[in-house]
């Protein structure tokens, strides 16, 4: 039970670091959409490529150093210059998940407020 509660107390504090990242993504992302001066409510490319595009990357890449390592043909040289970067690119998962969740928010919201406005 203990073992249990560490690991649900290691997430939440997990995702509560992430929530900065939510609202600075959502507030760009929502003003992003309400300026929008095409009849398609959208943020842009920029904006797009950077709280999406960017982050899912971070995410594939710790996610294939994850799998990397995890093989069993790999070699103990080969696979320990993965290891080294994995603990940095753990701690960037937070803000690259909140980036993604608070982009997706904030164009529903602002893509919502400007049909209204119409």
């Amino acid at each position: 039970m203990s073992a249990l509660f560490s690991a649900l107390t290691v997430y939440a504090l997990y995702m509560m670091s992430s929530v900065p990242f939510v609202v600075w993504a959502g507030r760009s992302a929502y003003r992003g959409t309400i300026s929008s001066g095409s009849s398609q409510p959208w943020p842009g490319i920029l904006s797009s490529i950077m709280r999406v595009v960017l982050p899912l990357l971070l995410i594939f890449l710790y996610a294939w150093n994850v799998s990397d390592g995890s093989r069993p043909d790999v070699s103990v040289p080969e696979a320990a210059g993965t290891s080294d970067w994995m603990p940095y690119q753990f701690l960037l998962l937070p803000p690259a998940f909140g980036s993604i969740v608070g982009y997706g928010i904030g164009f529903l919201m602002g893509a919502k407020a400007r049909n209204r406005e119409r």
